[in-house]
């Protein structure tokens, strides 16, 4: 994934969502492999089926119906921003319009919350991402980054 081929993509996510997302983070890093969420997001997009995204949609928006009330009992707790690749987005916008088809209100930030609620356990987890990991290694941070970028002298 270079640069010019991601699009800055933010979603709101809920306690629950922030917690999910910190335990498969955590999970990960207890089983060796070092990552940042924005990192485990997109391999759970990645890896994750329309289909399975969708059924994991629907079952969340089921769960919605069932409260008398409001469909968190929180507040959103952040906005994380996380580079996704267009091919990404496009199965994001896929299951929203197909979800919007079978009349369940739904956008980018729903599908996402309901895939990362429905994580699997760090077992499950750990191999597909450290396959995915190798599919698309993490891009340079910081000072590496500057460093690797040709110098614009004139």
């Amino acid at each position: 994934m270079s640069d010019q081929a991601t699009i800055k993509v933010s979603f709101s996510f809920y306690p629950a969502d922030v917690r999910a997302l910190n335990a498969c983070v955590a999970g990960l890093c207890r089983a060796g492999l070092p990552v940042r969420g924005g990192t485990v997001v997109r391999a759970l997009l990645h890896f994750t089926s329309v289909n399975e995204m969708f059924a994991h949609a629907v079952l969340l928006a089921k769960a919605y119906e069932k409260n008398a009330g409001p469909r968190e009992t929180d507040y959103v707790a952040g906005h994380p921003t996380v580079d996704l690749p267009p091919d990404l987005v496009k199965k994001l916008d896929g299951v929203v319009t197909e979800l919007a088809a079978k009349e369940i209100p739904a956008n980018r930030a729903f599908v996402v919350r309901a895939v990362l609620r429905a994580a699997p356990e760090t077992e499950t987890l750990a191999p597909a991402v450290r396959k995915y990991l190798k599919a698309f290694p993490p891009r340079p941070r910081g000072w590496a980054a500057r460093k690797a970028r040709p110098s614009r002298k004139p």
